[in-house]
């Protein structure tokens, strides 16, 4: 074996031990998966796979690769059955790497580290503390981007998930403890800081949040209730699943076991644990107040070069001043900056939809509106400045003044507040029999309405003719009218005295019958 950094890398003995037929197909196809090849095919395919890998890395000279790949055909035994073999270059010496080496191999499933690199370390305490470091560049699993966290530390090694296509189920599982990652002691202190699993299938590129279509996850046996399918047809809807409530921190040495269980895949798929720093909805909003705009001069320039357009036949539009998303008055208008319509959303409800669902779609357009590209319309938020909370939509001119369209409406609504406000007329009430009497003021909100009371021989009186009464003498009650509780009805007042009847003459002279008459009504109280 050539030297680890210098010489020439022979591949001739390694290819002469692939052709002479002695490793069984299974191993091959083992092999193929480590590399990421095609595992179709018979076995002459499988060969000439391997064998123009290894003649592929001996001309570039990649050591580390072809070594590894040497490795797994002269001895398969170190290829694990789930995960992916990570062969281990030792700068310690021999004895020590040897002591070592059934530790290493048994731990190696672990492949990717999204920070552009493999590394797994192994910290072992012989008399002292050595490290096992490897790094592999071959691969990279990179996430896109989001707005609503950052990514701290990894938690454990990447876990790939083979390809499933028996009925049978497979687990992927990744152990951590407070003991092993010390930031997941500062998780209690900081309720920023959330345990998240992430999922990964294979392929070029940023990569979107992805889970195998039958899979569950369980914290320390316990089933975690998310959805890992995202929406219907929507990918890249899939968020990653917070599993901060469900890690145990105490003891400190407790080893928490994260399990993917699925079955029936047909590609692979990765599963990483990261402590992540959330970001929340209104301090995203915040970021778009304080971020870029589109200012109020761009949107009438723009307004006033379509109204050229000799093609188009401008005309007055309606803005509405409601989000599209929750219908209701938009508090900060904003939309994409590649978005062509004057209609805006509102910050907080687009914010709030993309956190449980991302699709960073413009709800107005649909075309993409991902958080970089959100602006705040400052035309629109001037309109909503200079209305009023009821004002639902203006009128836009095409040359981008703007209007009331509902101006009737609004005075209506207006007249129609100023009425209400006008001080009812006030309504005297003279005290009949055992009653006080002095008149005694009567508060405006206090009369409403007035039922027709019973009197004399079942008459009935109304009180409007008591009102009739007060306002046709012109009689206004004094200023400062007193009501005094501590005197006594009955002491001032005299004897109650029904009227006398009277005859009611016809022209005919003759006298018809008595009927009670209604008595006189007098300002000072007395009947």
């Amino acid at each position: 074996m050539t030297p680890l950094g210098g010489g020439s890398l022979d591949p001739d003995p390694v290819v002469r031990l692939i052709r002479n037929g002695k490793i069984v197909n299974r191993i091959l196809t083992s092999i193929c998966g480590q590399e990421d090849l095609s595992r179709m095919g018979v076995k002459a395919d499988l060969q000439n796979r391997i064998i123009e890998r290894l003649f592929r890395y001996a001309t570039n000279n990649e050591v580390f690769k072809f070594e590894r790949l040497k490795t797994m055909i002269e001895n398969p035994s170190v290829i694990p059955q789930n995960g992916r073999y990570l062969h281990v270059i030792s700068t310690c010496p021999v004895s020590l790497s040897a002591k070592h080496t059934a530790n290493i191999s048994s731990t190696s499933r672990s492949i990717l580290n999204p920070l552009n690199f493999y590394r797994t370390t192994f910290n072992k305490s012989i008399s002292g503390e050595s490290s096992y470091q490897a790094t592999e560049n071959n691969q990279v699993i990179q996430f896109k981007s989001s707005p609503y966290y950052s990514m701290v530390e990894q938690l454990g090694a990447t876990v790939i998930c083979d390809v499933v296509m028996a009925t049978h189920r497979h687990i992927a599982k990744i152990q951590v403890s407070v003991n092993q990652y010390r930031i997941l002691g500062q998780v209690a202190q900081e309720p920023n800081l959330r345990v998240m699993v992430f999922g990964a299938s294979e392929g070029q590129g940023p990569q979107d949040i992805a889970f195998p279509h039958q899979s569950e996850l369980k914290i320390n046996g316990g089933e975690i209730k998310a959805n890992l399918r995202g929406l219907k047809n929507k990918p890249g809807s899939t968020r990653p699943v917070d599993i901060t409530d469900s890690i145990r921190l105490y003891p400190p040495g407790y080893v928490n076991n994260i399990e993917l269980n699925y079955a029936l895949t047909n590609k692979k798929f990765y599963l990483m644990a990261f402590v992540t720093r959330a970001v929340s909805v209104p301090n995203l909003v915040k970021q778009l107040a304080e971020g870029q705009k589109i200012t109020e001069k761009t949107v009438v320039a723009e307004m006033v070069s379509k109204s050229r357009d000799t093609d188009i036949i401008a005309t007055a539009s309606v803005l509405s001043l409601k989000c599209p998303l929750s219908t209701l008055r938009i508090d900060l208008p904003c939309r994409s900056i590649s978005c062509r319509h004057n209609q805006c959303f509102d910050a907080t409800s687009y914010l709030q939809l993309q956190e449980q669902g991302p699709t960073w779609s413009c709800p107005i357009c649909n075309n993409p509106a991902p958080f970089d590209s959100l602006a705040v319309d400052e035309y629109v938020k001037n309109i909503l400045q200079k209305t009023s909370k009821y004002t639902d939509q203006v009128t836009i001119q095409p040359d981008g003044k703007w209007e009331l369209n509902d101006k009737k409406d609004m005075l209506q609504q207006n007249h129609k507040t100023e009425t209400t406000c006008i001080d009812d007329e006030v309504v005297e009430i003279i005290g009949i029999g055992n009653t006080a009497r002095h008149p005694v003021p009567v508060e405006d909100h206090e009369i409403s309405s007035i039922r027709s009371q019973p009197s004399f021989g079942g008459i009935s009186r109304d009180i409007s003719s008591v009102t009739g009464l007060t306002r046709s003498n012109n009689c206004k009650r004094p200023l400062a009218a007193v009501i005094d509780l501590t005197s006594s009805a009955d002491e001032d007042e005299k004897p109650f005295e029904r009227p006398q009847k009277r005859q009611n003459t016809t022209n005919t002279g003759h006298a018809t019958s008595p009927q009670a008459s209604l008595p006189k009504v007098n300002l000072s109280g007395q009947v």
